[in-house]
């Protein structure tokens, strides 16, 4: 299980990957820009989230340097493309709990409304 800043960067990985039919090459500082503004990392936190992203199978990592800076060629394996269907998995499910807690109010609505005119009379 990713927590949320490991889900973020591999949404970022996932997305730069799948641009090029699984496999990428992407600076560090590319990496960083690509996450969302509430979910900064700092340089030191990407190398583990990288390598525990590795060891949990979801891509093949490997690092390299050009001109003093360090890039990743990541190659996405089968976890790595079963990665957006767990993030629409859990887009449905929270769809769901929505729908049944609006199904939940409308009905004890109803409910009250049908006691309330029993009892009133």
């Amino acid at each position: 299980m990713l927590n949320k800043k490991t889900k973020q960067l591999m949404k970022a990985v996932y997305y730069k990957a799948v641009e090029k039919d699984g496999t990428c090459l992407i600076s560090q500082n590319d990496l960083l820009a690509s996450m969302p503004y509430n979910f900064q990392f700092k340089k030191s936190e990407l190398a583990p989230s990288l390598k525990s992203l590795v060891s949990e199978g979801y891509f093949e990592l490997i690092t390299t340097e050009k001109k003093g800076e360090e890039y990743y060629c990541i190659t996405l394996q089968k976890g790595g493309y079963d990665f957006a269907y767990q993030i629409a998995k859990e887009k449905r499910q929270v769809r769901m709990k929505i729908a049944l807690t609006v199904g939940g109010a409308v009905l004890s609505f109803i409910i009250g409304t049908i006691l309330k005119a029993v009892f009133t009379k």
